[in-house]
């Protein structure tokens, strides 16, 4: 009998390891092991952390590591370094993103139009349950900001200030402390994004926001909204523009 032929080998495919050992970087783990140790924990807002030297005995790691992980904590609002006294717990903001909104507004008037639309509904779909909480003050707060913006206008002033005051005049009574924060967010979000072209005749936007309180103080849910709308809708007309002159590109 001949001898039978032999067998080429076949080259070795390599393996991809288990999914279990394809890990995140060292620090984003180490973060998430602090988010579960304050949560664990019962840590409150104002708590202090475990000091780095301990924290990196528990997790088994480097204290470079747990550094890292702090500094990205810290950068997304999570925790807060006091100088001389430590790592503590931070209570919930949106306020670490507002370094990052900007960025991502500017890269097209898509981008900020779609915030406006969103603050548009936001406050559209709330201002019924706004009317019915609105107190007494804060109702008499509105009227003198209104009065506030036609005073500026005569005075050649801007009104940027008193339009942040009167949108959140509006929702105060809610009680919803984080609905405010993200009004708020929104907000500087849109201001820090937009060109600074001119702004609509600025009798028009006081008139815009006379409008909206005085449907409000009536109690008329529907002119309300209506009357936002209407407001947003020059917002929304002011991009249209700059993107017509050119001071907004698309992607």
């Amino acid at each position: 009998m001949g001898t039978p032929p032999t067998r080429r080998s076949e080259p070795a495919v390599p393996q991809l390891p288990p999914t279990s050992l394809r890990t995140a970087p060292l620090h984003k783990s180490v973060q998430d092991e602090i988010r579960h140790f304050i949560v664990r924990e019962g840590l409150r807002a104002g708590d202090p952390l475990k000091p780095e030297a301990e924290l990196a005995r528990l997790f088994g790691v480097g204290r470079n590591s747990v550094r890292e992980a702090v500094k990205a904590l810290e950068s997304t609002g999570v925790l807060e370094t006091r100088r001389g006294s430590g790592v503590f717990v931070r209570d919930f903001s949106f306020e670490p993103l507002l370094d990052h909104l900007p960025y991502g507004l500017m890269r097209g008037p898509r981008a900020l139009a779609d915030l406006v639309g969103l603050r548009k509904t936001l406050e559209t779909a709330l201002i019924g349950d706004a009317i019915g909480t609105l107190s007494k003050g804060h109702r008499e707060e509105l009227r003198q900001l209104v009065r506030a913006m036609r005073e500026a206008v005569s005075r050649g002033e801007g009104l940027i200030d008193l339009d942040r005051a009167f949108h959140q005049l509006l929702y105060v009574d809610l009680g919803n402390a984080m609905l405010l924060q993200l009004f708020d967010l929104f907000w500087q979000a849109y201001h820090r994004a937009a060109p600074a072209s001119p702004h609509r005749e600025p009798t028009l936007i006081v008139d815009d926001h006379a409008a909206i309180a005085d449907a409000v103080l009536a109690g008329d849910v529907e002119v309300a909204r209506a009357m936002i709308v209407r407001h947003y809708a020059g917002i929304e007309a002011r991009i249209r523009r700059d993107l017509e002159n050119g001071d907004l590109t698309e992607e």
